[in-house]
């Protein structure tokens, strides 16, 4: 599969100091990567590291082979999009508006939507399932509606990436699975490449095909839930102290 995001020896943090070892990821067209770790482990970091909002310590960080750093702002924005536990809160925003927002980097400064424009919101709302709900003030809708809101913003920014850090946050166990379920359409059907984040371990090691996990200080590591469980590692990276004796390799 094309390779859209790739890191070199990269080295995330704040003021100089490195929260974690180099890291050394790629992520391809079609993937689904679950990002999970202990609270304060640095998932928050990575992601804003990874989306150009908060500088690298060292290392270096390319979107389809071309740096990071190089890209404008508008640029960015037709490459990844991101998907944020916070919500807004304007009482006058309706459902319709929020996702709309999302086609204006496509559009530019000064142009207005077009018919082809509503078409790709009404679809994208169709595609979360939530097209019923397309005049109702956002501040009115479930947790999980809203969730589903943003989402739909993301897929009509119509970017081969999307970030979403703590997506299934607030989200009952039902939802968490459609949430899930619509991560793997967009990949499978769309061809979007998707990093989250999850502190919810038992959903990741049921329904994830492939994660990333950090730890305090811990090298960032990669597999699939079946392959981590056997390396002992799951454990190990949320039990730190213990993975530092047992794992003296890392």
């Amino acid at each position: 599969m094309n390779e859209v995001l790739h890191t070199e020896n990269l080295s995330i943090g704040y003021k100089g100091k490195a929260l974690l070892p180099d890291i050394n990821v790629s992520l391809c067209e079609g993937d689904i990567v679950a990002l999970a770790g202990p609270n304060g482990a640095g998932k928050t970091t990575l992601f804003k590291t990874l989306c150009g909002s908060l500088k690298p310590v060292s290392g270096r960080i390319a979107l389809f082979g071309k740096d990071l750093g190089e890209y404008t702002a508008t640029e960015c924005a037709s490459l990844f999009s991101l998907v944020l536990t916070e919500k807004p809160d304007d009482l006058f925003l309706k459902v319709f508006d929020i996702v709309a927002a999302g086609r204006y980097p496509q559009l530019g400064l000064m142009a207005r939507l077009s018919e082809n424009d509503e078409t790709i919101i009404e679809g994208a709302l169709q595609t979360v399932g939530i097209k019923h709900l397309i005049d109702r003030n956002f501040t009115s809708l479930s947790d999980g509606e809203q969730q589903k809101v943003m989402i739909a913003k993301a897929i009509v920014q119509d970017t081969p990436i999307i970030f979403m850090d703590e997506p299934a946050a607030f989200l009952d166990y039902p939802s968490k699975i459609e949430l899930i379920n619509l991560m793997v359409k967009l990949a499978r059907e769309h061809k979007k490449a998707i990093l989250f984040s999850s502190h919810d371990l038992d959903l990741l090691l049921r329904y994830c095909d492939k994660m990333w996990i950090v730890g305090y200080g811990l090298p960032l590591v990669e597999g699939t839930p079946k392959q981590l469980i056997e390396q002992g590692l799951i454990d190990a990276y949320f039990k730190p102290i213990d993975a530092k004796k047992e794992f003296p390799f890392l």
